[in-house]
């Protein structure tokens, strides 16, 4: 912006013109006005002066009205003179006959002691105002003196204005300098309001001007307690909603893209899924609709018929098994799924499920040890919990080898109730052990269910585990693959 559109620029040229136009106005006021004024007040003072003089006039001692009438001239600054009936000149005693306007005016002029008096007295007999050579005088003439009329002794009183004539042209001649020292003072004056005021109008427009550029770090200075102030406290204010709105909009920004992203994760997760649900449904149909039509037609090993109805009917149970996981998947997936928390005995369902895989162990030579600490309980939804502990079991036999070991223990510590289930003999590669609890994932690529399941198992785990917030891990260590889970006890 340029100086000369600052309003800084514009209250200090507006400032000095005010100034100046009024100091001008005053002094051109002053000069016009003045001599109208002093000759009213001066007019006036006089007359009140002349009636008080005359109604106190002392009457019997004429020394004493000689020391009136001076102190009169000199606090009025009048010329008095005093003329018998005769026209003698009685006060003062000397006096000059001097030409001073058209009608005849005389100079009179007294000593008394310290005091000197002349005194201009026109001889026409008038009150008024009159004008010689440009001068303006007040003159008062034959006004008769209180106790003296015996002796016919009358007044005459002149005050003159030229003092303030005199004074009006110094005035003129003193403008030139008036002017200069009206120019600074203004200049000052201007410099000194523009700081007041527009100093902290420029701090409030540079803290707008950060806020509109959404930048809540500045924050105006000016607290006074007028209409600026009020101004600089409401941006303040507005500020500070406008960064609570900004984080709050940040959040929920991030909090958008977050969901977004989680949106778009979990439709891919979806299309995979279904892809995977595809394949893995494809391949066993496809196995069992072969086997029905050779047999049909009667083509050469198929004639056997018993034979290939039990292997299609074992194909049809295995996808019987991942129809039955694949709804378990669907409905705990569900937003609107609740599951039913209630308090479980951990030991009693571990148990049992440790016997179902025992006759499974006998067969494979894999021996089992369980160790179970009685009665710990764990709030949950009890068949939920079973079918997680049992997938965690089916998959430990599928991977434990003849002549190895599985170890079942549960015991509590520290408030949490303690898992652990160690097949020997076993490794997984530390990149392969997250992937293993996504969906359709294993680690045999060949997916031939002979020699693993639908890959689904753990994947329930994973997510029954979820809805239970319990804590969970599956590690290689020394002795084999070790699957732990962490509850909290309810006691």
């Amino acid at each position: 912006m340029s100086k000369y559109r600052s309003i800084a620029f514009k209250i200090f040229v507006l400032t000095n013109l005010v100034l100046i136009a009024f100091a001008l106005l005053l002094y051109i006021t002053l000069y016009f006005i003045l001599p109208s004024f002093y000759l009213q007040n001066k007019s006036a003072d006089l007359n009140e002066g002349i009636t008080r003089l005359l109604e106190t006039f002392p009457q019997k001692d004429w020394t004493e009205a000689v020391k009136r009438l001076d102190n009169f001239s000199l606090r009025y600054n009048a010329s008095l003179s005093v003329q018998d009936s005769e026209g003698k000149w009685v006060y003062p005693v000397h006096f000059t006959k001097v030409p001073f306007f058209r009608s005849q005016v005389w100079e009179a002029t007294t000593q008394k002691k310290d005091v000197a008096s002349t005194i201009l007295i026109s001889t026409e007999e008038n009150l008024g105002t009159q004008s010689a050579k440009g001068m303006e005088i007040i003159s008062h003439s034959n006004l008769p003196l209180p106790g003296y009329e015996s002796s016919g002794y009358t007044l005459s009183v002149l005050a003159s204005l030229q003092p303030i004539n005199e004074a009006m042209q110094m005035l003129l001649r003193l403008l030139p300098y008036m002017a200069l020292i009206i120019l600074v003072i203004a200049i000052l004056g201007a410099l000194v309001y523009t700081r007041l005021i527009a100093r902290p109008l420029i701090g409030i427009s540079q803290v707008a001007k950060r806020l509109a550029q959404l930048d809540f770090s500045e924050r105006s200075r000016h607290d006074s307690r007028d209409e600026i102030g009020d101004i600089s406290r409401s941006l303040n204010e507005l500020s500070m909603n406008l960064q609570y709105a900004m984080q709050d909009l940040t959040e929920a920004n991030v909090q958008l893209k977050d969901d977004i992203q989680r949106k778009e994760e979990d439709e891919a997760l979806r299309r995979e899924f279904m892809d995977m649900i595809s394949h893995e449904l494809k391949t066993p149909i496809m196995a069992v609709s072969g086997q029905l039509e050779a047999m049909l037609h009667n083509v050469g090993p198929y004639r056997n018929r018993d034979k290939y109805l039990a292997q299609s009917h074992h194909i049809l149970k295995e996808m019987e098994k991942l129809v039955y996981e694949i709804l378990d998947i669907s409905r705990l997936e569900n937003h609107r799924f609740q599951p039913s928390m209630a308090a479980v005995n951990m030991s009693a369902l571990i148990r049992d499920a440790a016997e179902q895989i025992q006759y499974i162990c006998e067969l494979n030579g894999i021996k089992l040890e369980v160790d179970l600490a009685p009665d710990l309980w764990v709030t949950g939804d009890t068949r939920l919990l079973s079918k997680a502990v049992s997938n965690v079991l089916s998959n430990a036999v599928y991977y434990t080898r003849s002549g190895e070991q599985i170890r079942i223990t549960l015991h509590a510590e520290a408030g949490l109730v303690h898992l652990s289930v160690l097949n020997t003999g076993a490794y997984i590669e530390p990149s392969e052990i997250p992937k293993l609890f996504k969906p359709f994932y294993r680690i045999e690529k060949s997916r031939s269910r002979t020699t693993g399941g639908s890959g689904l198992g753990l994947y329930i785990v994973n997510t029954i585990l979820n809805i239970h917030q319990s804590e969970y891990s599956l590690s290689n260590i020394e002795e084999g693959v070790l699957f732990s889970v962490r509850w909290k006890a309810d006691n």
